[in-house]
């Protein structure tokens, strides 16, 4: 079976969703990468260990994410770039870990989320494995204990209805065959390595297709660090999947 960590790029009329792939026996292995990325993050810009890594705040200079306001000033535009560039690569070092991205020209990312899961069965039935989601979003609210019983309920309740879309999907695929299994697990990137690792190669993915179509978004400016940084993962992308691990779906 396959874990699969799953969050969202793109922007306007195209978004794009990007999965991370790991079978439960390479779990371990992708942690320990990660982490590894992390301990070489604080050693060298004192990014700490537990701050959120989201590739829009990280690449564009956004928040201070480094232990003392002198790191923080040092850790500039290239400092960043690479400091992403270092989590990509140390990913690329779980050998049994996979990529897919599937993309459409629509604002809506259930949209292009049906198609996600479509490829996924596809790919699942071909391996003869199973897939379990988990994706950005919230499941609930943070402190619901510290929360009033009535604003707790809601903050629930909107969970709930948030999710719909993406649970509807996994409900309408046929029970006597399906291969992603069970509704989509909802992880708050905020608590969550393996989201965020999803978005720092979606992120990346975002750039990449950019130079193909850039027609989808003609006000955006593609970076050519970023489509670098997903090419590092070429060896990990799915196979017969689109086009450099990129599945374009028309909307």
């Amino acid at each position: 079976m396959y874990f699969c960590y799953v969050d969202d790029s793109g922007a306007d009329r195209g978004r794009t969703l990007t999965g991370l792939l790991v079978p439960e026996e390479g779990w371990s292995d992708l942690l320990h990468h990660w982490l590894e990325g992390r301990r070489k993050l604080e050693q060298t810009w004192g990014v700490l260990k537990n701050t959120e890594l989201h590739a829009v705040d990280l690449v564009k200079g956004r928040g201070r994410p480094c232990a003392t306001e002198e790191q923080n000033n040092s850790f500039g535009r290239q400092a960043r770039i690479a400091a992403h560039d270092l989590m990509i690569r140390h990913l690329a070092r779980c050998e049994s870990v996979r990529v897919l991205t599937v993309a459409g020209g629509t604002a809506q990312i259930a949209t292009v989320y049906r198609s996600f899961v479509d490829r996924l069965e596809a790919w699942a039935f071909e391996h003869d494995t199973r897939v379990m989601i988990m994706f950005d979003g919230q499941s609930g609210p943070d402190e619901a204990e510290t929360m009033g019983q009535e604003a707790a309920r809601e903050a629930w309740k909107q969970a709930i209805r948030g999710a719909k879309p993406y649970r509807d999907t996994h409900r309408s695929l046929p029970l006597a065959s399906r291969r992603v299994l069970e509704d989509p697990i909802m992880q708050d990137s905020r608590y969550s390595q393996f989201i965020q690792a999803a978005d720092l190669v979606g992120y990346a993915a975002f750039h990449h297709l950019m130079f193909a179509r850039p027609e989808v978004w003609p006000k955006l400016t593609p970076m050519g660090h970023m489509s670098k940084a997903y090419r590092r993962l070429t060896g990990h992308w799915l196979t017969g999947h689109g086009t450099d691990g990129i599945v374009w779906v028309d909307s």
